[in-house]
């Protein structure tokens, strides 16, 4: 006998409410159906959340200085565990306050349990950062006399009547019914206007490939379907998704511009295909004829073209965590050697209740230092795009009105590149971003030495371990930054001792089955 199925229902505190009932709209995953409602005292049974992220900073540093941030109800915002008010309130108990929110996520009921189903499904919606505070539960799907699937999406409501429009004998001549088709397609997908992106395994199951065995995606019987598809989540482009490789050619190429070659368009003009001259030496007109989509997260815009840059929307929880940076309290500059679009630069500026003011990027891949300069524009900022045979002196005497400094170029320069720029209203680095997955080892040296040197700062190391290797690795981190910090002192000759040790491991999604994407917080401070 098989499992019992069951759907997901999540618990939600009613400040984080608009938050997941975006993120499930966006992947397709509401039960519009089901009305969001109190949490009843004798509902279904609860399931416990996801642990907390391992702490890795060992006993040497019991208050970390960069800590993982809480939601402070009272303060509406994402705050310092220790700030945060601990005295007892009069307003009704949490437990009052939770809604429920019924999804379309099915699972057998014994895997809801897991935390390797929970991960998965926050991953999937973008909530990682939530995981404290998200509780799961289930409702038992009541049993319908019909083998007609439920339709709740549009996608499928619009997929079911363009494939029940087919000229009559289509699907039969290949014993398929639209009832089939329907059922075996991913209920989740994300829309990014004006694209709708659907996910890597739409097609895998054994319907969807003997119809595209007999009738390829952009043929003229498919295409008013993807059409229709598009009109209901109010898109005019459809692709599906593939990840990102890391290799371009079976030669082994790397791909050292991060394109996500494996993105197929299904329906929309993308623009012309994409070529080895338009990835590297793109002209004004290419990126005119190129299709550009947005999105806004944490009431922050970013834009790409997606045949040439790539998009994860499961790093909100890294974003989010940046934007309360409890180190920014005083006017400065971050440093972001692998900027892409944005993704993490624009937090940065935003962060702090000073905020950085300023960030410079470095970026390699033209389309995405056109799509950072386009997000700029999009969010108020001002932005200067420093070519790589241009001087850094083409900057002018000040950099007073700038928010963003790009350098179109690799950054084995950046120390050399940021020391050329001839202003003196420079501010202190006190944040180096080191974004690139795998790993960024070939930076670290840089990012070590572009630290302000008297005040110190963070360097924000992203990678890609096994989780069993987690403590194991940010001991390995700590011990080689603390190498390059002390080589860049004797180096230069002057400056005070420092210690380099990392102060928090940031779990931010999964990257791959047993494998994390992390950052380690690594904390650089004079002990003189």
């Amino acid at each position: 006998m098989e499992d019992a199925h069951a759907t997901v229902v999540l618990l939600v505190p009613k400040q984080h409410v608009k938050t997941v009932k975006s993120a499930l709209e966006n992947t397709g995953q509401l039960d519009k159906s089901s009305k969001i409602t109190p949490e009843p005292k004798d509902g279904n049974p609860r399931v416990t959340n996801l642990p907390p992220t391992p702490d890795t900073s060992g006993d040497q540093n019991p208050i970390p200085e960069f800590p993982q941030l809480k939601f402070d109800v009272a303060r509406g915002e994402y705050v310092d565990p220790s700030t945060m008010d601990t005295q007892p309130q009069n307003h009704e108990d949490t437990e009052e306050q939770r809604m429920r929110m019924a999804t379309m996520i099915s699972c057998p009921v014994d895997e809801i349990t897991t935390e390797k189903f929970q991960t998965s499904v926050l991953d999937n919606l973008a909530l990682r950062h939530l995981a404290q505070d998200i509780t799961f539960s289930y409702q038992m799907p009541v049993p319908s006399p019909s083998s007609t699937p439920i339709l709740r999406t549009p996608v499928q409501r619009a997929m079911n009547e363009a494939l029940s429009r087919l000229p009559e004998g289509i699907l039969a001549s290949v014993e398929l019914t639209p009832e089939m088709l329907v059922g075996d397609f991913p209920d989740g997908y994300s829309l990014y206007k004006p694209m709708l992106l659907l996910p890597h395994n739409a097609f895998s199951s054994e319907t969807w490939t003997k119809l595209l065995s007999a009738y390829a995606l952009d043929s003229s019987l498919i295409q008013p379907m993807w059409q229709r598809i598009a009109e209901s989540v109010g898109a005019t482009h459809v692709a599906i998704n593939a990840p990102i490789p890391l290799q371009t050619t079976a030669q082994g190429e790397e791909n050292i511009l991060r394109s996500p070659v494996n993105l197929t368009p299904i329906f929309g003009d993308f623009g012309p295909a994409p070529t080895k001259e338009t990835m590297a030496s793109p002209t004004a007109a290419d990126f005119e004829e190129a299709l550009w989509v947005t999105t806004k997260q944490n009431g922050i815009w970013q834009t790409w073209a997606p045949v040439y840059t790539m998009f994860s929307r499961g790093n909100i929880r890294e974003k989010t965590r940046i934007l309360e940076l409890p180190s920014v309290s005083e006017p400065s500059a971050a440093v972001d050697l692998y900027a892409g679009i944005g993704y993490f630069a624009f937090s940065y500026r935003k962060s702090g209740l000073n905020g950085v003011k300023r960030v410079l990027c470095w970026e390699l891949n033209p389309w995405s230092v056109e799509g950072l300069r386009r997000g700029t524009k999009m969010n108020g900022w001002t932005c200067r795009i420093i070519r790589e045979d241009e001087s850094p002196a083409s900057l002018g005497p000040t950099l007073e009105d700038i928010d963003f400094v790009v350098f179109q170029k690799n950054n084995e320069t950046a120390e050399q590149d940021y020391a050329a720029i001839g202003t003196e209203d420079k501010l202190p680095i006190h944040h180096v971003n080191l974004g690139l997955l795998p790993t960024s080892t070939l930076s670290w040296t840089t990012a070590a030495a572009m630290l302000d040197q008297e005040l110190g700062g963070w360097i924000h190391v992203h990678e890609n371990v096994k989780a069993s290797l987690m403590g194991a690795r940010s001991q390995e981190i700590g011990i080689e930054f603390q190498k390059l910090v002390d080589e860049h002192k004797d180096k230069v000759g002057k400056g005070k001792q420092k210690r380099a040790v990392v102060e928090h491991v940031e779990v931010v999604k999964m990257y791959a089955p047993a494998v994390c994407h992390l950052v380690f917080d690594v904390h650089v401070e004079n002990l003189e």
